[in-house]
Parts: structure tokens; C-alpha cells; sequence
């Protein structure tokens, strides 16, 4: 038996240009085969949660279909979101009413269509065991649970291609099908920050439910771990002083690692330490939310506070791109400071439920119960975010 590889978790923490380009790849031809699914079934719209029509305005509007495609994270979701329900179709046991359900639903199929179900149902359970293997924020990027992420991931190959060879409907349905998004998608007002509402919204695992409080001093890391943890972050452009704070090596060491990465020395001056500008405008609020969730998540998959903040900020930076407001020291301190204090939470809009960050201290204070997020209140979306609210 071959001993595990030192670097193999280490891979996990951040996305390879190949995995970006399978996603976005899969993220159109899934779409497509939606569309095909539903000129020929139109009465598949309720499982699928998209009609044709949906499906047509979104492949006609270019540019904001190459910016949904685009992302790190799957424009469709598995049509079975509970364990039970795949464990039944894995083992060959008695279906749930789930199951049962589902196939309520479904046409007759011809053999084309049988053809083209299990070809697509296959490229899709393949893309999730390879997402499930090589990120360990997966389950965000697939918008499923960590106890099926955890379950998919313990399942053997075989197991899976058997078990979709016997699936006679679609494993997957359209993600984003609140009425918030086709609002936004009519008025022409997605764009990084709106995409990164309605991915957040769309993901079941809620970072405001999981454990918060995590030690950020006195690490006990291995020196390999704080060798490629320091490289890491020089390549995110996180500031020496931001490193040496974390990973507890010398100052000289990272100034010279930033030296040798970047051809330039670390930049100098004071760190991020404000809590209110993450509540200056919208924009704000909502990428410092995504980050600490996605941070999170990470710690909830076993992670370490290093791993945790890495993988998080890796993903983050893919998503939003230029358009980021937070840099690699600024993600650092919002994961740092909801980790070690309570001046900041995360607590769930009253409208749709998603965690959002809030202030919980003077002399900014809000209530949890009364908080409305900038997805649901209008204000994201670029110059004219604030006309659905004015409406």
C-alpha cells in the first residue's frame, strides 16, 4: 500500500485552472441539456425548476450567461439533496418517497432520450467525485450539504456508475431559481456581487449555525505546513506582517519569500483593523459575508484556521476577480475577528433567510430580526442597485 502523500491535502485548498475551466465547461452543456430536456418534456419544469422559456432567456442574454457560467460554483444542483435518497440508489434498496416522487413526474422516455439521460447524468456524477476529491469546499461550489458531500465522497466510483446506470430521470435540476434572481435577471442587474447573493442563497450549508470561535494564536503546525502555508499566501498577496502574525515564523523569512515570489518587497504600513468599513456600502457587506462563510465551511470540513482562511480567500478571489473590494489582508482580519470576538455575527435576512454579517456592537447595532440583506433590499447591481428598493 502506497503512504499517503504529505502534499495531498495541501492540493485540496486551492482550485487549479483545469478545475475552473471543467466547471464552466460542465456549467454550459448542463445548461444545454436542460434546454433540450425541456423542449421535449415541457411538464419537466416543475423538477427541473426552470421552463424552456427561462432556460432561452438565459442562453440569449450573452453576457450575463458567460458571467453565471463563468464562476467557480455549478449552475445546477442534484435533484436529490438528502443522503438516504442516493444511499437508495447506491445500494439498490427500496426507494424513498423522495425517489418516488420524482418519478411521478417523469415522461415517457424514448430511447434517444434514455441515451442522452445517462450520458449526462454520468458527466455530471463524475465532475461532482472529481470536485469532491480535489476542493474541500466542494459542497458550496456544488451547492449541496456536508453530509452529502461527505457521503459521495466515501462511495468508490464503481458504486456511483452502477448506481446511474439504473437512474431513469435527471440527477440534476437548475440552481438559481428564486424570484429574487429572475428579478434581477429581467432588470439586467446581475452582475459579481448579485451572482454572489444568489450562490450564497443557494447553498444549504449555513455558516451562521456552525461553531465561530477558533484560536488564532499558538498554532500547532508542522514546519512542511508552514512552509507551504507561507507560499501560499505570499502568492495571494497577503502582506509579510499578515503571515508572520499567523503562522508564527520570523518576519525576515516571509519578507524575503514575498521578495523572491512577487520580485518587490512586502508593502508596509498599517493593517486592516476597522470593523465599520465592512458596513460602509453593500458591496462591502456582501463579499465580507461570502468570505467568512466560505471560511467557515472550510473549518467545518476538517480544516485547519490556515487551510481554512487559504482556501476560502482562494475561492473567493476566483469569483470575484477585479472586481474584489477585500484584499488577502482584509480577508484575513474579517475571518480573524469574527473568529476571536463578538463584535461581528452572522445572522439570517428576515426575507430570504441568508446568513449576512451584521454589527453587534456600538455604535453600529443591528437587530438580527430586523435585518433585510442587499440582495432582498435592492442595493447590489451595480449604479442602478437601488431601483427595485425605490419600487
Amino acid at each position: 500500500m502506497q503512504p499517503h502523500s504529505p502534499t495531498a491535502e495541501f492540493e485540496r485548498l486551492q482550485l487549479t485552472r483545469m478545475t475552473c475551466d471543467r466547471i464552466r465547461s460542465a456549467n454550459y452543456h448542463l445548461t444545454d441539456h436542460l434546454a433540450e430536456l425541456l423542449g421535449a418534456h415541457p411538464e419537466l419544469e416543475q423538477p427541473l425548476h426552470i421552463s424552456k422559456a427561462a432556460v432561452d432567456r438565459v442562453r440569449k442574454a450573452e453576457a450575463t450567461q458567460r458571467d453565471l457560467m463563468g464562476t467557480p460554483f455549478l449552475v445546477v444542483v442534484p435533484t436529490l439533496s438528502e443522503v438516504q435518497d442516493w444511499r437508495c440508489l447506491t445500494e439498490n434498496t427500496t426507494t424513498t418517497l423522495a425517489v418516488d416522487a420524482l418519478r411521478s413526474q417523469l415522461p415517457v422516455w424514448s430511447n434517444d432520450d434514455k441515451l442522452r439521460l445517462f450520458y449526462n447524468n454520468r458527466h455530471y456524477i463524475w465532475l461532482i467525485v472529481e470536485l469532491l476529491h480535489v476542493s474541500i469546499l466542494a459542497a458550496p461550489l456544488l451547492g449541496i450539504t456536508k453530509e452529502l458531500a461527505e457521503y459521495l465522497r466515501s462511495l468508490p466510483q464503481h458504486v456511483l456508475d452502477m448506481a446511474i446506470a439504473r437512474v431513469d430521470f435527471p440527477i440534476f435540476r437548475w440552481r438559481l431559481h428564486s424570484k429574487t434572481f429572475w428579478v434581477d435577471f429581467d432588470s439586467k442587474r446581475l452582475g459579481p456581487d448579485s451572482n454572489g447573493h444568489h450562490f450564497l442563497a443557494s447553498t444549504p450549508m449555513r455558516a451562521d449555525r456552525m461553531a465561530t470561535k477558533h484560536s488564532w494564536t499558538n498554532l500547532r503546525l508542522e514546519p512542511l505546513q508552514k512552509k507551504v502555508y507561507s507560499e501560499m499566501m505570499v502568492r495571494s498577496h497577503c502582506r509579510a506582517s499578515t503571515i508572520t502574525s499567523l503562522l508564527g515564523i520570523t518576519s525576515t523569512r516571509t519578507r524575503t519569500l514575498f521578495q523572491q515570489i512577487h520580485g518587490r518587497s512586502s508593502p508596509s504600513g498599517q493593517l486592516p483593523t476597522s470593523t465599520a468599513w465592512y458596513f460602509e456600502h453593500p458591496t462591502h457587506r456582501l463579499q465580507a459575508t461570502i468570505m467568512v462563510s466560505l471560511y467557515r465551511i472550510a473549518l467545518a470540513f476538517g480544516a485547519n484556521v490556515p487551510e481554512a482562511f487559504i482556501s476560502a480567500y482562494d475561492l473567493f478571489d476566483k469569483f470575484f476577480g477585479t472586481t474584489s473590494k477585500i484584499s488577502a489582508d482584509r480577508a484575513c482580519h474579517i475571518c480573524r475577528t469574527t473568529s476571536t470576538d463578538a463584535q461581528l455575527e452572522l445572522a439570517p435576512c428576515r426575507v430570504c433567510r441568508t446568513p449576512y454579517l451584521i454589527a453587534n456592537t456600538a455604535p453600529r447595532i443591528e437587530l438580527s430580526h430586523a435585518f433585510s440583506c442587499p440582495g432582498c433590499s435592492g442595493t447590489l447591481g451595480g449604479p442602478n442597485g437601488s431601483v427595485r428598493r425605490r419600487k
